[in-house]
């Protein structure tokens, strides 16, 4: 099982370079919309494939945002 781990900043790289052979199964554009987030919400996105390229998982990870109560 093959696991990645890559920053929204360099799936863009990687989208305007036509993608590769590794490319984000994940187009992020469904993230502002159809899930309502704001890209600049979001820090990375990984994954895991079996050998045969299956997908088993995808997890979108956020940046912690500061609580405004605290401030």
């Amino acid at each position: 099982m093959k696991s990645y781990y890559k920053t929204i900043d360099d799936i863009i790289k990687e989208d305007k370079a036509s993608g590769g052979k590794d490319a984000c199964p994940l187009n992020i554009s469904v993230i502002p919309n159809y899930m309502g987030i704001n890209l600049c919400s979001v820090d990375a996105i990984s994954w895991q494939e079996q050998e045969d390229g299956q997908l088993t998982n995808l997890t979108i990870h956020f940046i912690p945002g500061t609580d405004k109560r605290e401030e």
